[in-house]
């Protein structure tokens, strides 16, 4: 670069940095989270929440409340806190600011209490008592005491997008010099006279939001500690307050043009990408540090314009390929189907390349117009490494005996990848909503209180699709037998919906594995019909179809109840409310989730197909007839569900719970009665040749037609925030299989060029692999899950790793081309190289470790994940690669004497001479 352009350069550079602050500052306020959103929109789970979505309120809600917070036992609630009819009032009149209208959006569509469920249920049609109310609602609205409850805010569709505004915490303004600023929800608060340290607050909007906080926190802490870190280790390296300055702004300018990329794109910052400015303000800092030693040597010669050219031409093409080797690493993760964690490799590989115009267009201009003249004689680690690197020094006794003792580091090495490779079949994965945060974080705190004092809060749907035609309401007056046989009506519908419900709470609820706290579906809102006697029918059960049909608008709007205008279809939907702190596999929940609904639903198909097979037989509807239902293994829930559809069907049913091969004669005669039985399986040869002996018609079994082929039957939808959590972890380690290789597969034959040879390239990434295995190898002997923090640490580590393997072999390949003999110039360029690494890792590892620092989990375990792999990287680079180029593995780095990548110009004699870049 020539001088002339120098300060034209920089007069750009400043003309450009307040649209960067800009740009920077719009993609802070960007910052947005959403788990439902953390896979793509082709996902199968996120389609069925967004379907959902559309058609419920389903997750979109805001749970409230506080110690005090309760119902009394006045039934017209005078005995209640006073505090939550005020909030309701306050939450039903919060709008949004103004945007040039006259008033902005409502923030909330409807707000609900445990009291008005109560008088929902207390009063006609279904004129419950007071204690059935609350136990209908206990784990949902009602805590455990029959007392404590709790406001249910449902967001308005317009404000979804927008959650920060609507229910973010109180924010001051900078030093806290500005009135905090209060959300509608926080402004809500305050006006109920409710304090914001006394209410507890949860819901998937909270949840959100708490990311969106904590991401903003975890930049504003980073920023501070790295760029504290970065000035510290500039000062210690060049003993300068002149270029520690220049160090430092280059650093911020990288940090704040990897943000202002992210808005230039059309995207948006989340929790993940808030640690992006951090990693690369560390990692141009390092580079400056890197540009300004090469500087250094040229400026012995006292011509600091001269000084500039040699740094800048010696310094670019190592210094390229590690942009290069990172960029791969970071954009590796492009492969992930986790959103946040595709975005977060796309940026960072950018801003990596972004910071080399810094480094080698902005940076020479500065050297140009401030040059610095280096002290001559100073004491500083240049000098310290020559020393050390002299005859006598510490690295040259090193060296040699690494070269003596080459095959006892090569065989330790290899047996150390081997056995971390075998924990890699180990890794597992976890995503967790609150192991996202401290353990002593105000979400998790709230979360533990409401399962103290309300019940679980973690939202999980199920809907109940009934196609059109099942709807027996909706039959002509003229419909076939085929039609009649197959129609539901809307009280056997509501029924299968209850058995559901049944069926999840045994299995789940307090009284099974207690993973579930309540259901709430339209059957908590309507009356139970009576179903399980003959004696339930009749005028009885006419009046009971009529009374609930006659209200099914109510349970429309209670929200739990859906007709679909274009498809014709009925959807239920039971909202269930997971346990947060289950220590249980998403996965394994969700298959236990369809284990309490799946024989539910064989029941339906088994009860189908029992009447259209008595249906055929007599040609009308089979009502009266006698069916035994044969379940060797015992009441299940198959059994139990038949039985109570079969009679709601009004059929007579017998439950037998032997082997059909351990019934006695008069057991089998006593069947014979019957119109016929249904099994629960395929009967072995010999039990059906005893039905038929016997001339018992075997008129359905559990596993016949267990789903329509034209998918026409009924059936259901499982969504919400389990079953995308669940996904995402398994993707996850999809992701980290993925992005690994994509890593090897395009930094090896990078390496292989820049060694100008295959076999040279493949061995020298033998010790790269080294800071991938200890960490995910012995994260798999320990049985650490990998979480979003550790995919990312995963991808970058061999792109860090093999940073400083370029500069190593730049030195090598200068050494081998000057001395001729391999192992001297394993020697000369371990002399010069060993400090700088040293230095380089001191740099990069400080710098990073203070990820570790952060209150967001996934960027605290990046943090200590880097730091680790960084000093698995210098025992690589220091032990291992010196060993392998001593043996005769090194004779392939012999055959093509090339010329050098890059390597300083010596201004001293022998081989002394050091530098202060790795």
């Amino acid at each position: 670069m020539s001088s002339r352009y120098a300060l034209p350069i920089l007069l750009l550079a400043a003309f450009l940095s307040p649209i960067v602050v800009l740009l920077a500052g719009r993609a802070v306020k960007s910052n947005r989270n959403d788990m439902s959103e953390w896979l793509p929109a082709s996902y199968e789970e996120t389609a069925q929440l967004g379907w959902v979505r559309k058609r419920f309120a389903a997750d979109q809600f805001v749970i409230i409340s506080w110690n005090g917070c309760t119902v009394g036992d006045a039934v017209n609630g005078l005995a209640d806190d006073p505090r939550i009819e005020r909030l309701v009032r306050a939450l039903r009149n919060a709008r949004l600011p103004a945007n040039g209208a006259a008033e902005g959006p409502a923030c909330f569509d409807e707000v609900t209490t445990g009291r008005q469920a109560l008088g929902a249920l207390t009063s006609p049609p279904l004129s419950l008592s007071d204690a059935e109310a609350r136990e209908r609602l206990r784990g949902a609205l009602i805590g455990p005491d029959g007392k404590q409850t709790c406001v249910l805010a449902t967001l308005a569709k317009s404000t979804e997008h927008r959650l920060r505004d609507v229910v973010g915490r109180p924010t001051k303004g900078p030093l806290g010099l500005r009135e905090a600023k209060l959300s509608p929800l926080y402004h809500a608060l305050a006006q109920a006279g409710i304090r914001p340290d006394e209410v507890r607050l949860g819901g998937p909007p909270i949840d959100n939001v708490s990311i969106d906080e904590e991401g903003e926190r975890t930049l504003v802490r980073l920023a501070l500690l790295a760029g504290g870190f970065g000035a510290a280790l500039a000062w210690w390296s060049l003993r300068s307050l002149q270029m520690t300055v220049v160090v430092f702004a280059c650093g911020v300018a990288c940090a704040g043009l990897s943000l202002a990329i992210v808005p230039l794109t059309g995207g948006a910052v989340d929790a993940i990408l808030m640690s992006m400015p951090a990693l690369v303000y560390v990692l141009a800092v390092s580079g400056a540090i890197h540009f300004i030693n090469y500087y250094r040597l040229a400026a012995a010669d006292n011509d600091l314009q001269r000084a500039v050219d040699h740094a800048v031409s010696h310094a670019w093409r190592p210094a390229l390929l590690c942009s290069v080797t990172t960029a791969i690493g970071l954009a590796s993760l492009a492969t992930s189907d986790i959103v946040p964690i595709c975005r977060f490799g796309l940026y960072s590989a950018a801003a990596v390349m972004a910071t080399l115009a810094v480094l080698f267009v902005i940076l020479p201009a500065i050297m140009r117009v401030w040059p610095w003249q280096p002290p001559v004689g100073s004491p500083d680690a240049a000098s310290a490494t020559a020393a050390s690197s002299g005859p006598g020094g510490f690295w040259a006794r090193y060296t040699h005996r690494i070269a003596q003792h080459r095959w006892l580091v090569i065989g330790g090495s290899l047996a150390a990848i081997v056995l971390l490779m075998a924990g890699l079949p180990r890794v597992s994965t976890t995503i967790d909503l609150l192991k996202l945060f401290s353990s002593d974080a105000r979400l998790v705190a709230d979360y533990r209180w409401f399962e103290e004092h309300l019940g679980r809060l973690v939202p999980m749907e199920v809907v109940v699709r009934f196609p059109g035609d099942v709807r027996q309401e909706s039959l002509s007056t003229n419909a076939t037998l085929a039609q009649l046989v197959r129609s539901q009506s809307f009280r056997e519908r509501l029924h299968l919906v209850e058995l559901i419900e049944t069926s999840v709470l045994d299995r789940l609820g307090p009284g099974g594995d207690d993973l579930v706290g309540a259901c709430i579906s339209a059957a908590t809102f309507a009356q139970s019909a009576p179903n399980d006697t003959m004696a339930a029918e009749g005028i009885e059960r006419y009046v009971v179809a009529e009374e609930l049909l006659k209200h099914r608008h109510r349970l429309i709007e209670s929200g739990y109840l859906y007709e679909d205008a274009a498809t014709g279809e009925e959807l239920w939907r039971i909202s269930l409310r997971v346990a947060a702190f289950h220590g249980i596999d998403h996965g394994q929940l969700v298959e236990r989730l369809k284990g309490a609904v799946e024989p539910v639903l064989a029941a339906q198909r088994s009860s189908d197909n029992a009447v259209r097979a008595l249906a055929a037989r007599r040609d009308e509807l089979p009502r009266g007839s006698r069916v035994a239902v044969i379940c060797p293994s015992g009441a299940d829930a198959w059994m139990k569900s038949l039985g109570s559809m079969l009679r709601g069907r009004r059929f007579e049913v017998a439950g037998v719970v032997k082997p059909i091969g351990a019934l006695t004669e008069a057991e089998i005669d006593s069947l014979q009665s019957y119109d016929g039985a249904i099994v629960s399986g395929t009967l072995p040869a010999d039990d059906q040749r005893r039905l038929n002996d016997a001339e018992i018609q075997v008129l359905a079994t559990r596993d016949s037609q267990l789903a329509p082929a034209d998918g026409s039957g009924v059936g259901v939808v499982y969504t919400g925030a389990v079953p995308i959590v669940y996904k995402a972890q398994r993707e996850l380690l999809n992701s980290l299989i993925q992005s690994t290789w994509w890593s090897f597969a395009t930094i090896t034959p990078l390496m292989m060029f820049v060694c100008r040879s295959l076999a040279a390239g493949a061995i020298v990434m033998i010790p790269n692999t080294l800071p991938v295995l200890v960490v995910f190898g012995g994260m798999g002997w320990l049985g650490v899950p990998v979480d979003i923090g550790s995919m990312m640490a995963a991808s970058i580590a061999l792109g860090v790793a093999v940073d400083d393997t370029i500069h190593f072999l730049a030195w090598f390949r200068e050494d081998l081309v000057r001395l001729g003999d391999r192992g001297a110039a394993v020697e000369a360029a371990y002399a010069r190289s060993a400090t700088p690494t040293l230095q380089a890792a001191l740099i990069n590892g400080l710098g990073l470790s203070v990820f570790a620092t952060s209150s967001f989990t996934p960027t605290q375990r990046f943090g200590w994940l880097m730091l680790a792999i960084l000093v698995a990287g210098v025992v690589a680079e220091l032990v291992m690669l010196p060993a392998i180029l001593f043996s005769p593995l090194g004779k392939a780095f012999e055959r093509r004497r090339l010329k050098v990548i890059a390597a300083p110009v010596d201004h001293s004699a022998g081989d002394s001479e050091t530098v202060r870049s790795a």
